[in-house]
């Protein structure tokens, strides 16, 4: 299917905040994704992202909240030659006391040698899960894949928790 009409498929069919029934992810999106970002926070964007226009600027943005909202040690990062800006990002945001590793992966790469890496508190960002016929692929056995309690599918981003102690479910969320 074309990528545009994926995503007109995708915007009829995701929810907001309010139609998701997980406190977590309720929580998630209403605290993280909706929550709109200050001026300062805006004009601190690399000047790399506001080059790409409005949706390159509300992705980074989205990720600095995600990534102070969820305390992380460790960054792995799957495509090596990823921007410059991103990688400050991630090492700005790390801690030194929490044990959770975020993988994050924009490349084709295969995900079932990432999933034999993670522990329960890791968090994957995907981005771009339907750019590529492989990567949809990619998408879907990661959201079969045993260890996955919760996938939430932003379009162009998708995130990945391993939470125990909860149901798995597959959000589509509205971004």
């Amino acid at each position: 299917m074309h990528y545009y009409l994926k995503y007109l498929r995708h915007y009829l069919v995701s929810h907001s905040r309010h139609g998701t029934h997980s406190p977590f992810v309720y929580r998630l999106v209403d605290e993280v994704l909706y929550q709109r970002p200050s001026s300062i926070a805006v004009e601190a964007v690399p000047l790399v992202y506001k080059r790409g226009g409005k949706k390159a600027v509300k992705k980074f943005l989205f990720l600095e909240r995600l990534l102070k909202a969820f305390a992380f040690e460790e960054f792995k990062i799957a495509d090596k030659s990823m921007q410059h800006d991103l990688v400050q990002l991630f090492e700005r945001h790390s801690h030194a006391s929490s044990k959770r590793t975020i993988h994050y992966i924009n490349t084709d790469a295969d995900y079932s040698e990432i999933l034999a890496d993670v522990a329960e508190h890791d968090i994957l960002i995907i981005e771009e899960p339907h750019l590529s016929e492989n990567r949809e692929k990619h998408w879907e056995f990661l959201k079969r894949a045993q260890n996955v309690v919760v996938t939430i599918d932003l379009f162009h981003l998708g995130l990945v928790f391993f939470r125990k102690g909860q149901r798995k479910e597959n959000f589509l969320i509205r971004f």
